[in-house]
């Protein structure tokens, strides 16, 4: 499979069914920092499939959505769950859709939009409805939701081996297609419809200013030598870009890069990683992102770097016989609770899988919390509160 991995889906994170997890082993973190949990399992499609989530988005502590699909490679069928009452539900999607839901950007409760295999979604505060459908080829890898009225999608993989489905943008009456740099866009993320940012699928940075797309120059050196991965805009001051260094190996270094509003500092973390996934930041001016480790055994970390620059990491498992992947985090606004999505799989196929950490008094987890036909579901346990000045989760 490319590295598009459909727009971030789990998919090449559990690549081999057979595979099997060690024991939890040294997870690298201070005493006292919670552990992440799975909160949540579902199992989609027939028994072999291999069920994920790929695009996770927090709008409050009481709401969430969780978005994938099933069977992921073959005939598949596009999946949302919502996060709402203390609990995850599935929420009906318009009928005749495939594939998987690869991404997905809010503005508000109320203007929720979602992408897949040549469609986008919308989603109103009650329902979902098709926005628009795309007959010619090509992959979807982002969306970013401005208003009701304004959106963009993007498809440009980062891979040459892999059509693209170019940049849309939506202005609450038609859609027209971008061009420029705007068309090799892979990932964006907007403060606002005037302060969009964006990494191409030729690692370069982009930024829309309301009127125009451009290149965005300054990153190139606190970028050398990487592949991105994801860009994270939180405001006109502080945007990250994330991606690893491209080394000889299959194995390269994660790389964070922060813009203040007038400059860029390079950040690298220690460990050797095959990759980067989406990421979030903690609500204390540090980022948490998921990595995946190369060779014979992968395994998923998920990887802090706090305000100060210190890293450290917590190793993702999730028994013996399962192979877990997280693709997605988010955290929820207002609080240090952050939620992960993604999936596992095992021998004889997968679930997806939705994880959580953060201080317990900000998130309720109980069995009935599960999604709705879960096979498995992790009970609520009691977890310490984060230790002062040390890096927890948001």
């Amino acid at each position: 499979m490319n590295r598009a991995r459909r727009a971030g889906i789990i998919i090449s994170s559990l690549t081999a069914a057979t595979l099997t997890l060690g024991a939890r082993g040294d997870v690298d973190r201070p005493a006292g920092q919670p552990s992440w949990q799975i909160v949540a399992s579902v199992h989609y499609g027939q028994k072999d499939n291999a069920s994920g989530y790929s695009s996770v988005i927090a709008l409050a502590p009481g709401d969430a959505w969780a978005f994938g699909g099933t069977n992921p490679g073959g005939a598949s069928a596009p999946k949302a769950e919502r996060w709402q009452g203390g609990r995850w539900r599935a929420s009906p999607l318009p009928a005749g859709l495939g594939g998987f839901i690869v991404a997905a950007s809010a503005s508000s409760p109320k203007n929720i939009w979602a992408v897949g295999d040549g469609y986008a979604l919308h989603w109103n505060g009650s329902r979902w409805s098709v926005a628009n459908t795309w007959q010619q080829p090509g992959q979807v890898t982002s969306v970013v939701a401005i208003s009701p009225n304004q959106a963009w999608v993007f498809g440009s993989p980062p891979s040459s081996d892999a059509a693209g489905l170019g940049a849309w943008h939506f202005d609450g009456h038609s859609w027209a297609r971008a061009t420029g740099i705007a068309a090799a866009v892979y990932r964006a993320s907007a403060v606002s419809g005037n302060d969009i940012w964006a990494i191409t699928a030729s690692g370069s940075v982009a930024h829309y200013d309301g009127t125009d797309w451009d290149s965005v120059p300054g990153a190139s050196a606190a970028l050398a030598n990487t592949q991105l991965d994801d860009v994270l805009a939180v405001s006109a001051s502080n945007v990250w870009v994330a991606g690893t260094t491209q080394a000889a190996g299959t194995s390269g270094q994660v790389v964070l890069a922060h813009w203040n509003g007038t400059g860029w500092t390079r950040f690298t973390a220690p460990w050797a990683v095959q990759r980067a996934e989406r990421f979030a930041a903690d609500n204390a001016g540090g980022i948490w992102i998921p990595a995946v480790t190369g060779g014979n055994s992968p395994q998923v970390w998920l990887l802090h770097m706090s305000r100060s620059g210190r890293w450290t990491r917590t190793q993702v498992v999730a028994g013996q016989d399962a192979v877990v992947g997280i693709g997605d985090l988010a955290l929820v606004p207002g609080t240090s609770v952050l939620w992960g999505a993604g999936g596992l799989l095992t021998p004889t196929g997968g679930n997806a899988a939705i994880w959580a950490d953060g201080p317990e008094d900000h998130l309720a987890i109980a069995p009935s919390g599960c999604v709705k036909n879960s096979r498995a579901c992790a009970p609520a346990r009691r977890r310490p509160a984060p230790q002062p000045g040390r890096p927890h989760p948001a």
